[in-house]
């Protein structure tokens, strides 16, 4: 089929759309944006219209200066309505806006940023802790700190993840390392203290009477992306860590819990001289 050609470009079917081919490069601009900024952008949208008017100001403008006093004055004027949602930023504003603010963000913001991202995609793990008597609560937080670093530290950081690095340092190799020990350290951290405040609990009921009988003891804690099972086993020695598959707490005769198996024979038995009478 022969095409034609409309203002220098050559179309086999249908009719040049303005419209639709705008369209098409806004949502290609939104990928290239999402991409550059290591995933959704939402999360900087909601940081920049947050912005207190001198800091808004301050990278208009950059802005002004880097693509003109019209590019600014279109900004300046229509942010409110981007804010509220009534106009789309397109993705390239978006973008040459968003490429301005990393080198006046305070640091605070920056790590706020990169956290929302490594929430999301950063380390996981899964272990279960088996932790005998004799071991202490510091025992205990030294080996739980010393798992989560080298879960944090052995993590390969995906590309997205290494965008947002990059894009939040801007070029600054220096901000780029302290961003990472930001978000390792504060991984660490939110894990150990889960630990700290659960795990005298349990060491509180196994010292009451009930708790005398009862020799394994297991509570699963579920801290950001880590699941920790803490199992308090008073036939095991110190603190070891495991895969959760390969120690499972067996129920003590004493503690009671196989009370619900005698009344299961109980009521068999029950049952099979019932129906003896009648046969």
């Amino acid at each position: 089929m022969a095409g034609y050609r409309h203002r220098g470009r050559r179309h086999r079917y249908g009719s040049y759309n303005p419209g639709r081919e705008r369209a098409l490069q806004h949502i290609e601009e939104a990928r290239r944006l999402s991409e550059e900024l290591g995933g959704t952008d939402e999360d900087v949208k909601r940081y920049f219209f947050s912005l207190p008017e001198t800091d808004l100001n301050i990278v208009l403008d950059l802005y002004e200066h880097h693509h003109g006093h019209q590019a600014r004055e279109y900004a300046q004027s229509t942010i409110k309505k981007w804010r509220s949602g009534q106009t789309t930023m397109s993705g390239m504003v978006a973008g040459r806006l968003f490429k301005l603010l990393p080198p006046v963000m305070p640091i605070r913001a920056k790590y706020e940023l990169i956290t929302n991202l490594w929430n999301h995609c950063g380390p996981r793990s899964k272990k279960l802790l088996r932790i005998g008597l004799n071991a202490s609560l510091e025992d205990v937080i030294d080996v739980v700190a010393r798992h989560i670093k080298e879960v944090v530290v052995q993590y390969k950081i995906p590309q997205n993840l290494e965008r947002r690095f990059d894009w939040l340092a801007a070029g600054d190799s220096h901000v780029k390392q302290e961003l990472l020990n930001h978000v390792q350290q504060m991984e660490k951290i939110l894990v150990v203290e889960g630990v700290r405040s659960q795990l005298p609990v349990l060491l509180a009921h196994l010292r009451t009477e009930q708790g005398r009988q009862t020799h394994r003891l297991t509570q699963i804690l579920k801290i950001g992306n880590h699941e920790l099972e803490l199992a308090l086993d008073k036939t095991a020695s110190g603190v070891s860590v495991l895969e959760p598959s390969l120690h499972r707490p067996v129920l003590s005769w004493s503690d009671g819990s196989w009370q619900w198996l005698w009344w299961l024979i109980a009521a068999a038995v029950l049952m099979l001289i019932i129906l003896g009478r009648y046969y």
